[in-house]
């Protein structure tokens, strides 16, 4: 399995975050990017985790590249 590159726009506490990611799946890049702004913002991953939960609106993560694996 081939990790895809993910974009996270997170609006987080009147901040623009625009995060890039390597991960199996969009819940795993999620996870990272929350891990990230957590740590730029001094705080625990859950609570940018449960904000991201509470204010689905303020955040999208999309594909941006899509990499396939093929036989050689």
């Amino acid at each position: 399995m081939i990790k895809n590159l993910y974009k996270g726009m997170v609006q987080f506490r009147k901040n623009l975050y625009i995060e890039y990611v390597r991960a199996y799946t969009e819940e795993q890049a999620r996870i990272v990017i929350a891990r990230r702004i957590a740590k730029k913002q001094g705080v625990l991953p859950v609570v940018v985790l449960s904000w991201m939960k509470e204010f689905p609106d303020n955040f999208d993560i999309k594909i941006e590249i899509e990499f396939k694996e093929v036989d050689a």
